[in-house]
């Protein structure tokens, strides 16, 4: 029996750039706009592939000589936002695995446990779900609290104002919000294989669970594919958010 593991999410990364073409004809802002998007894909790909590491600190560098003034002043509000909502995920992660959340279906740990009245799993799932709706709030916060610090950035108000439109409009395709929605449907989906194993007879059998009756060991295959396929699609983002920040370099 495969584990449920949460597949380490991709950076919060949010691109800024493109909506600013509508700010200035002009060939020196043109210049400068080139350089912001090539400053922000190049440190975004940084940012990716440091985050993997949920051991160290996203160590990176926010200034650049590329770029100048409002240009430089926007580059170091999204790469810094990028560097905390990543470090705030790895965070995350790091509770959950410290939760033990990677052994949730582990057979011989249920085995175990099932002699105790499953007493570890029922507090493993209720700090998990704790977990899961503190970084949640944790995530609005975030957000709430980047437009108050882009309304404070000593920008030109057109800028400033594009910024926080791309901001609203980044969360609606944002990598890391979308692998937490599936993330929470894996915990739904852990809930419903626990209340079956719990509420129906069986037994540890070559690493593997062996129901007494078919129609919970049916439903408990369902519900698993599912699980299966969710982290699959987990997998695909962070693969398509690496291949998209590759592409752009």
């Amino acid at each position: 029996m495969r584990r449920i593991v949460l597949i380490i999410g991709c950076v919060t990364v949010i691109i800024f750039g493109w909506m600013f073409y509508q700010y200035s004809s002009q060939q020196e802002q043109v210049t400068q706009l080139h350089a912001y998007q090539n400053v922000i894909y190049e440190k975004a790909e940084q940012i990716f592939v440091q985050a993997q590491d949920w051991s160290k600190p996203i160590q990176i560098n926010v200034q650049d000589s590329r770029l100048e003034g409002d240009y430089q002043v926007m580059a170091n509000f999204v790469l810094s936002h990028m560097v905390q909502s990543a470090e705030a995920r790895n965070s995350y992660l790091r509770e959950l695995k410290a939760l033990n959340w990677d052994q949730f279906l582990d057979p011989q740990r249920l085995a175990e446990d099932k002699k105790q009245d499953y007493a570890d799993t029922e507090a493993m799932l209720a700090q998990v779900r704790a977990m899961v709706e503190l970084y949640q709030e944790h995530l609005e916060q975030h957000e709430a609290m980047a437009l108050e610090q882009i309304e404070a950035l000593p920008i030109e108000n057109s800028l400033r104002r594009h910024l926080a439109e791309s901001l609203i409009e980044s969360r609606h395709n944002d990598q890391g919000h979308a692998l937490y929605e599936l993330e929470k449907q894996n915990l739904g989906k852990a809930y419903v294989l626990f209340s079956i194993l719990k509420n129906n007879k069986w037994e540890l059998k070559n690493k593997t669970f062996m129901f007494y009756e078919d129609a919970p060991l049916k439903e408990f295959n369902t519900v698993y594919q599912e699980i299966v396929q969710l982290n699959h699609q987990m997998q695909q983002i962070s693969q398509h958010h690496q291949r998209a920040l590759k592409a752009k370099l």
